[in-house]
């Protein structure tokens, strides 16, 4: 993989046979268009709909409207706190409303929708606000859930790396640090982590109604030239529901072995009534 595909239109057979069974990135040009075509995401959007909306971020308590201001005057020398996340399932609820249906007729079957796991183990979505000079760490998605990253508003940069390239992150060794990589894609120290010379990234850029697909365990992060908002969405399913639940297993393993059988069993018991539920077509949603 040298590029990732740009589709418009694409079928959710095609997706699951192409991109979804076989863990390769794409983007998905109209898939919010689902929602409706006239859903414009601005920031006076959510400055007069959510602006007054609270999140801590390293001590600090930013609304939406003080993160917006930072964001527009974002710059390289002087970046805006990054990154600053609002839970749209606590704290903005109404905003799914917008989002409707919420898989876009693709992001399905979902088993991250059952009500034994509703806001647990990654089972999150966050807003992101961002401006010029913020960048996110490189890192694969905890609990290898493919990710949904989908533009609300301007643009921003993916950058993917192949999976064979895992050791060139230089990931931790255990825990939630091995989804982690220590390396600054702003300012890259190769002095200290030479080998990351050798990794090849993907770089795209996507736009406002755009949706980026991550498969489970692909490297990636992102940069922004311009002020931008976006979302992200996970997933887990019969592709990549073992690797989740070893996952369950290993970061909780870190702390306390007992409980993380305990957690490992749940979640073989829970992944085994979404299949059954899929194999006779009740959906989880």
């Amino acid at each position: 993989m040298t590029t990732v595909d740009r589709r418009y239109d694409l079928s959710h057979q095609e997706f699951i046979e192409k991109y979804q069974n076989t863990g390769t990135p794409v983007i998905l040009e109209n898939a919010t268009d689902a929602w409706g075509r006239d859903k414009m995401f601005t920031p006076d959007f959510f400055r007069k709909n959510f602006g007054d909306r609270t999140t801590t971020f390293a001590t600090e308590q930013y609304s939406i409207s003080e993160i917006l201001d930072l964001t527009e005057k974002s710059t390289l020398e002087n970046p805006a706190p990054y990154p600053v996340k609002f839970n749209i399932l606590k704290q903005l609820p109404e905003l799914l409303s917008y989002f409707d249906p919420l898989h876009m007729n693709l992001c399905t079957p979902n088993w991250l929708k059952a009500k034994a796991l509703k806001n647990k183990l990654s089972n999150g979505m966050d807003l992101h606000i961002g401006g010029v000079g913020n960048a996110y760490e490189i890192h694969k998605d905890t609990y290898h859930v493919h990710a949904w990253l989908i533009q609300l508003y301007g643009e921003k940069e993916i950058i993917v790396f192949p999976r064979e390239q895992q050791e060139l992150m230089y990931p931790g060794k255990s825990g939630l640090l091995a989804s982690r990589s220590p390396i600054n894609i702003m300012n890259p120290d190769y002095e200290k982590y030479p080998n990351f010379k050798n990794a090849t990234p993907i770089k795209s850029i996507i736009k406002a109604g755009e949706v980026f697909y991550i498969p489970s365990g692909v490297w990636h992060t992102t940069k922004a030239y311009g002020q931008n908002i976006s979302t992200i969405m996970d997933q887990m399913n019969s592709t990549n529901f073992k690797a989740w639940r070893n996952d369950v297993y290993s970061y909780k393993a870190y702390y306390d072995k007992k409980r993380a059988m305990i957690d490992y069993l749940a979640a073989s018991c829970i992944c085994a009534g979404c299949k059954i539920a899929d194999k006779i077509g009740i959906k989880i949603e």
